[in-house]
């Protein structure tokens, strides 16, 4: 069995210390990856909100276009209705000539 001496543990550890830095070298590019990768994805959300900020103005203006819609058709109802009630009038008032 080879004993260690001195010169081989050195050896070892240089080697050993050459190997951690080959790792620190790659997590520095896997951090960078990572904050590429946070960047995009920050964009991406900002554009989202921009989008969602959008459609909550457009659904804003909808509700206006919905009440208007609603008066329209009350405004319809009642005219209907009003016109039923005149023409049972004028036929109570026909079949009271006829009697």
């Amino acid at each position: 069995m080879t004993e260690w001496n001195d010169d081989r543990l050195d050896e070892f550890r240089d080697r050993f210390d050459e190997g951690f830095t080959k790792v620190d070298k790659r997590f520095e590019k896997v951090d960078e990856r990572f904050n590429q990768v946070d960047q995009k994805i920050d964009a991406g959300f900002a554009r989202l909100d921009g989008k969602v900020d959008a459609l909550g103005t457009r659904l804003d203006g909808l509700g206006e276009r919905f009440d208007a819609f609603y008066r329209v058709l009350v405004q319809g109802t009642v005219a209907v209705v009003v016109g039923i009630l005149g023409l049972l009038g004028v036929l109570i008032g026909l079949v009271g000539l006829q009697g």
